[in-house]
């Protein structure tokens, strides 16, 4: 893309982190459209967006358009969509480098339309989706919901029928009756929201008074400096230590196969030490970023970029999966949808960030013997640092559950 548009590294690493900016901060609106409308929908109408992004980047060849409909299009529909995993960082990385590399055929914009065209594949998962069944207590509260509707419509045609009869009769059941109807307000108000409101209850940046969410929030800023790094200049870095370019595709590949072992073995390690979640969140976190500092130094040799790339895919993996319930427990279940949301709008800015600065760096190192040594350890410094500084959580928690006691008394 960069001989294609005739730019520097920084101008087009931009597009790769706006994408990923987009699909976190979009996290609070996915999450109110899936309340609103369900997931099917919501998926449909995601990959449809998605896929109509990559679909206009085929008919002009400029920057700031892509930075529109890859970046903010492509960014926002994924975030919708809430799709994207390391199974398709391991398929479409070699799928992709053929079309673009290997068929050339096909050029370069046409290679953005066969893309757009895969993204619609998704449609299939979409309209596969079906609700999942109510736990008892989301029935107990379709049942309340119910019976509260009962009981307006029994007070509706009851008031029609005495104003029929006699008005002034009416009038006075209507100001006896009504104050003594079991309706609950919270549920009644929150119908009525508007939508904008209900992505403001999703964000509530009250909760950094919270110096452990405070803590947890800085933490994920530092890691998300470092995270997109790796996926997004694998390949530069690779052509800079002169890996054999048929061989570089290999490196993405694998860092996206495991990255699914790492989310399912991770995951499933977390179950069975439920009470030990977040020293392994802090373990998988520290692991990636020295990962991240190790890769430049692995020469020309595919092996050894594949041994550092497996290791990132893995824990970073296995820190994703692990993130949700570790904020759980930092946060409380009631506040953790809340706590995600500002969670990921924050994490959208650390990525916005991150990917532009580390092309600026690697083209201002271009003279260097290895332009990509310092900005790979600054930023694996970072995502060290992320994991070392959550230590203090559970020294910050027990002032923060006195200070809830104290104002609740």
């Amino acid at each position: 893309m960069m001989n294609k548009l005739n730019l520097t590294r920084a101008a087009v690493s931009l597009i790769f982190s706006i994408l990923p900016a987009f699909t976190l901060g979009i996290g609070p609106i996915a999450s109110v459209l899936i309340n609103m409308y369900g997931c099917r929908p919501v998926a449909v109408g995601g990959t449809c967006i998605a896929s109509l992004g990559f679909f206009l980047s085929r008919w002009w060849v400029n920057i700031w358009f892509y930075y529109v409909t890859i970046g903010i299009i492509g960014g926002t529909a994924t975030g919708i969509a809430v799709c994207g995993t390391g199974v398709g960082t391991f398929v479409l990385s070699y799928v992709m480098d053929g079309i673009v590399n290997k068929w050339s055929w096909l050029s370069y914009s046409n290679a953005l339309l066969v893309e757009a065209f895969i993204i619609l594949i998704g449609l299939a998962c979409g309209f596969a989706m079906k609700p999942l069944p109510h736990e008892a207590s989301q029935q107990r509260q379709l049942a309340r919901k119910a019976r509260a509707e009962a009981e307006r419509k029994k007070l509706a045609l009851l008031l029609i029928l005495q104003k029929n009869s006699v008005n002034s009769e009416g009038n006075a059941v209507n100001a006896i009756v009504e104050p003594m109807l079991p309706v609950d307000t919270d549920e009644t108000l929150s119908t009525k929201k508007s939508f904008f409101s209900r992505i403001a209850d999703e964000i509530d940046l009250k909760l950094l008074k919270n110096a452990a969410f405070a803590l947890f929030v800085i933490s994920s800023v530092l890691a998300g400096l470092g995270f997109n790094v790796v996926y997004n200049f694998a390949d530069d870095l690779a052509n800079d230590l002169k890996v054999i370019k048929d061989q570089r595709t290999y490196i993405v590949m694998s860092m996206g196969l495991s990255n699914i072992f790492g989310r399912v073995m991770l995951g499933n390690l977390r179950d069975r030490i439920p009470k030990n979640q977040l020293h392994l969140f802090i373990i998988t976190t520290i692991i990636s970023g020295i990962a991240i500092i190790v890769a430049p130094l692995c020469g020309s040799s595919i092996a050894l970029h594949i041994s550092y790339a497996s290791t990132f895919g893995f824990f970073s993996g296995g820190a994703v999966t692990l993130q949700v319930p570790v904020l759980a427990a930092v946060v409380g279940d009631e506040k953790q949808n809340v706590a995600f949301g500002v969670l990921s709008l924050f994490g959208g800015f650390a990525v916005v960030i991150g990917t532009p600065i580390v092309g600026a760096m690697r083209d201002a190192f271009s003279d260097f013997a290895q332009p990509f040594l310092w900005p790979y350890v600054i930023f694996g410094s970072c995502t060290i640092l992320s994991g070392i500084i959550l230590f203090a959580i559970p020294l910050l928690q027990p002032k923060e559950e006195e200070q809830q006691n104290k104002s609740n008394e």
